[in-house]
């Protein structure tokens, strides 16, 4: 069987079972098997895991006037002359904003913020 088949079985197998009380979410504990399949052969579980924890990602006030800047398409410079402040200062600000979320890029840095909708007025 191809991964396809493989995943197309499981998912039809489990569109049965969703009126399966154990499918449904309740005070469950985490790492709990609720299903299992043996397709050629082969065992699949779905296990029941805690939720990753997103850490809300903290940032100075100052942190997000920069980042917001940088969202608008600004460059270092413009962004050290609207808040009067100089470019080193910017790039050090960048720095911690990047190791706070991280990200590499100005661009990674307004999309995980836009995601997380910190980007907010």
């Amino acid at each position: 069987m191809t991964f396809q088949e493989i995943l197309k079985s499981l998912i039809s197998q489990l569109n049965s079972a969703t009126s399966s009380p154990v499918l449904q979410t309740s005070g469950v504990t985490s790492n709990e098997v609720i299903f299992e399949s043996d397709i050629d052969g082969t065992r699949y579980y779905l296990v029941r895991c805690q939720p990753k924890s997103n850490p809300s990602i903290q940032l100075s006030q100052r942190e997000k006037e920069i980042a917001k800047l940088v969202a608008e398409g600004l460059p270092n410079k413009c962004i050290a002359k609207e808040l009067g402040i100089s470019q080193w200062t910017v790039s050090t600000y960048l720095r911690r904003i990047f190791g706070k979320l991280n990200v590499t890029t100005r661009a990674a840095m307004t999309a995980k913020l836009l995601g997380d909708q910190l980007l907010a007025s």
